[in-house]
Formats: C-alpha cells, sequence, structure tokens
C-alpha cells in the first residue's frame, strides 16, 4: 500500500488520471464479469445505465453525476488501451509548457464539452433518428482529445516526432486528428466522433484564448481546491536555522549556484522528462523556481 501511496504522490496530473482510468476499469468490469457468469446480464446493463452519459435529457437530469462519470468508463480493454496510451503521450507533451492544475483544467472541461456536443447531436441531427434514449456516451476520448488539441493549438509552431519517425509542427499533428473523427463520422459511431470534436473545439478555443492571456478553462480550480481541501499540507523539508547578510558578492555567487543547479535539472527533463526527477531534485525545482520568481 506504500508503494502505492508512493507513486501517487510522485505522479503527474496525466498519471493520476490513468491510474484512476484503469482502477474504474477493473473495479466496474470484474462484477460484471460475474454478473454475466450467474446469468445478471440485465443487472450488468441496469448498472452502466448509472454510470454512462444517456442520451436523453430526461435521463440526464435525474443522473447528473453521469457527466463526470461517462469519462472514466471504458466499453473494453482496447478502449481502455488506447485512450490510456494517448492520455500518457499527451499529458507528456501537455507537461512541457503548463503544470498539473492547468492539465486538469483543460481535461475535465473538454470532457465536458464532447458530453454536451453528444447531447445536442443525438437530440437534434437525424441520423439519429430522433431516438436519443438509445444512445449513450462513455470514454476519456473527448478529454483526451481536448488537452491535445489545447497544446497543438497554443504551441502550434513546435515541432514533434509523430509515431516516432514523422516530424511534424503540432498545428499539423491536431489537423490529422481531427480528420480522422471527421472521416469516422461516416464509418459508424457518429456520437463518439462528434463528441471527440467537442472536446477539440473546446481545446481550440482555449488555446486562442491562452494566447491572449484569458484561461477559459480557469472557473474548474475552485473544483480541485475542494477535493484537495481535506489533503495534508506537505511540509518543507528545507529548514532555515540562521539568515546571514550576504554582501553583494556572496549574493551573486549564490544566484550563481542556483541557476547552475536550475539548469542542471531541466536538461534532465529535457532529456528522459519530468517523470525521471527524484523525489529531491522535484522539491529543490520547485524552491529554487519560487527563489527565482520573488
Amino acid at each position: 500500500m506504500s508503494q502505492l501511496q508512493y507513486l501517487w504522490k510522485t505522479s503527474n496530473a496525466g498519471s493520476r488520471l490513468i491510474i484512476v482510468n484503469v482502477a474504474a476499469f477493473i473495479l466496474i468490469n470484474v462484477p460484471l464479469a460475474i454478473l454475466h457468469l450467474v446469468g445478471l446480464d440485465a443487472s450488468a446493463a441496469s448498472i452502466m445505465t448509472w454510470l454512462v452519459l444517456p442520451g436523453d435529457f430526461y435521463t440526464l437530469i435525474t443522473h447528473p453525476w453521469t457527466i463526470i462519470t461517462h469519462m472514466f468508463i471504458h466499453s473494453g480493454i482496447f478502449h481502455l488501451l488506447f485512450n490510456m496510451l494517448s492520455l500518457f503521450f499527451i499529458s507528456q507533451l501537455f507537461s512541457r509548457y503548463f503544470d498539473d492544475r492547468r492539465m486538469l483544467n483543460v481535461y475535465f472541461v473538454s470532457g465536458f464539452a464532447g458530453a454536451i456536443v453528444f447531447l445536442l447531436s443525438v437530440n437534434i441531427l437525424p441520423v439519429f433518428s430522433g431516438a436519443p434514449e438509445f444512445y449513450s456516451a462513455s470514454g476519456a476520448s473527448a478529454a483526451v482529445m481536448g488537452t491535445l488539441i489545447a497544446v497543438c493549438t497554443y504551441r502550434a509552431q513546435d515541432e514533434v516526432f509523430l509515431f516516432g519517425a514523422l516530424k511534424l509542427q503540432l498545428r499539423w499533428v491536431a489537423v490529422i486528428f481531427v480528420l480522422l473523427d471527421l472521416i469516422g463520422i461516416n464509418s459508424g459511431n457518429e456520437g463518439g466522433h462528434l463528441a471527440h470534436l467537442g472536446g477539440a473545439l473546446f481545446g481550440f478555443l482555449w488555446g486562442m484564448n491562452l494566447k491572449s492571456g484569458n484561461d477559459i478553462a480557469a472557473f474548474f480550480s475552485p473544483v480541485q481546491d475542494f477535493f484537495k481541501f481535506r489533503m495534508p499540507k506537505k511540509k518543507s523539508p528545507l529548514h532555515v536555522a540562521h539568515k546571514a547578510k550576504f554582501g553583494n558578492e556572496d549574493r551573486n555567487q549564490s544566484k550563481k549556484v542556483r541557476q547552475a543547479r536550475v539548469d542542471e535539472i531541466l536538461d534532465k527533463i529535457s532529456r528522459s522528462g519530468y517523470d525521471s526527477l527524484s523525489k529531491e531534485e522535484k522539491t529543490l525545482l520547485f524552491e529554487l523556481s519560487k527563489d527565482s520568481d520573488s
């Protein structure tokens, strides 16, 4: 248990989301498998209706929590695997430029945007035959898609190696993924692809607004604050026993030492990623960054 707690405390936002999604998949599907074995498939289906996002507004009103729970429900192991692999690589990209707080804001609000587009689509578009009660949505795809498009919009000219081989600017990565969903609409799962595009639309709007200094996902921050309210605060491992007066020469030398240590840690991040840092290095980077900002 202590190892799991350590893993959770040392993980970034993307890794934590993966842990929660995998845990939810196991906790839901193991009981569903048991119900299937004993011939209670109807009960299993009933359980899922309490977790997935319904297509009709009446059911949504009576099951409002599904606006969140549907993002952690996956229809199968490959659905989960694809979304979690995508989330892993996208979170690594996102963390190059933004902190965990902003990552979670964009992720969840993109998921909400995808849900809204899904609901509007199944209730309005003729392809759904005017029967929204027969449709439902589940999965993290819209949230993952929105997070990808957000960073691709904000840092459009930065380059990455797509699939480890093709060097592309982020703007073209975004175009490719959006086109894949647009093309996919004609091959089935119309509601799912439209939800992905809803998440992508929010990600695009977020990236464009952030360039002007406006974070349109910041309204979700109080939700994060609420869930962190009861978490114990970590004590800083640094203890100042005595403050000495420094001359200009000593102060300049101290700044050089701090900056050299920051550069060393940043080089390690660029080579191996933030997760490669030790707990001490993460703490030191945080403390030194605060010193440089003051």
